[in-house]
């Protein structure tokens, strides 16, 4: 073999080295590749996972979600369930999903435990309850007979599982006397300045938890369902019926007063559902763990 042969061999050689190493070098690129975009979809998906469990905290209830988020691909489902033999602790499942079209579907399984505010009705005995003595006068009627206490101790925070603070700043609505309006539902707080009162002298229709902050009177015709919480003094004069329950906290030389068409209905289903409305005001994750 001549110089020419061998320098033709080595070349070949020398060719075929480095068409496998550029071969190699795009095999290892388009391998790093994928890893790092498995890797940044299965991060995405946990984080979709974790958007579905904020989803679920902010909702005003505990129930499931699902949705997406930037992009259709990008997906979350959440189930909810209470926890069998408990009040207030959930269940809560949250699958995240990254669609990659052509390829396989990356997923993320969460689960968490979530505790929300522990509140029981049964705590709420009677239709009218008072810190002071009770006056009854002209046609009142209190269902049923027996559905009223006076000189009784009432702990706030025992009944709603929040502070009074805790229940203002949470509350759905937030009035003075000045603004309230003739309509309320949800959880409204009323903050009434010393030397003020709360004169409902119109009509007042509403739902769920009153909690006026002073003086309060109720003149004009009012119809409420749930829970009616007055820290001062409480004083029905005019066509009022409530149906739920009444507590008035005030100090021990102030009257509660009723008088003029005042019936006070004592209702389990009414004051169950005004608790709905503190009840999921807080919630908080007491477990978190990873399906695998």
């Amino acid at each position: 073999m001549n110089n020419r042969g061998i320098v033709f061999v080595f070349a070949l050689l020398v060719v075929l080295i480095m068409s496998i190493l550029v071969v190699s070098f795009f095999v290892k690129s388009a391998s790093e590749n994928q890893m790092a975009n498995k890797y940044a979809n299965s991060l995405r998906a946990l984080w979709l996972a974790e958007a579905g469990i904020a989803k679920v905290k902010s909702n005003s209830g505990m129930s499931g979600a699902s949705g997406y988020i930037d992009n259709p691909n990008h997906t979350y489902s959440v189930s909810v369930n209470l926890i069998s033999g408990t009040v207030n602790y959930y269940n809560v499942v949250s699958t995240g999903t990254v669609i990659v079209p052509g390829g396989e579907n990356v997923q993320r399984v969460v689960q968490v435990t979530i505790k929300t505010n522990e509140v029981d009705s049964a705590k709420f005995k009677y239709g009218i309850e008072t810190t002071t003595d009770l006056i009854v006068r002209g046609s009142v009627d209190i269902n049923p007979d027996n559905s009223w206490k006076e000189f009784s101790v009432l702990d706030f925070a025992d009944l709603f599982g929040l502070t009074k603070s805790e229940m203002r700043d949470s509350a759905d609505h937030l009035y003075s006397p000045a603004d309230f309006p003739a309509a309320i539902n949800g959880v409204t707080w009323v903050d009434v300045p010393t030397g003020s009162t709360l004169t409902i002298a119109g009509n007042l229709a509403g739902s769920g938890i009153l909690v006026v902050n002073g003086e309060t009177h109720f003149s004009g015709t009012v119809d409420f369902n749930g829970i009616i919480y007055v820290i001062g003094k409480l004083t029905m004069t005019g066509t009022v019926v409530t149906n739920g329950s009444v507590l008035v906290e005030s100090t021990t030389t102030v009257d509660t007063i009723l008088r003029g068409n005042v019936t006070v209905n004592y209702s389990v289903t009414d004051i169950n559902n005004a608790l709905d409305g503190v009840r999921f005001l807080t919630k908080e994750i007491v477990s978190w763990r990873e399906q695998l």
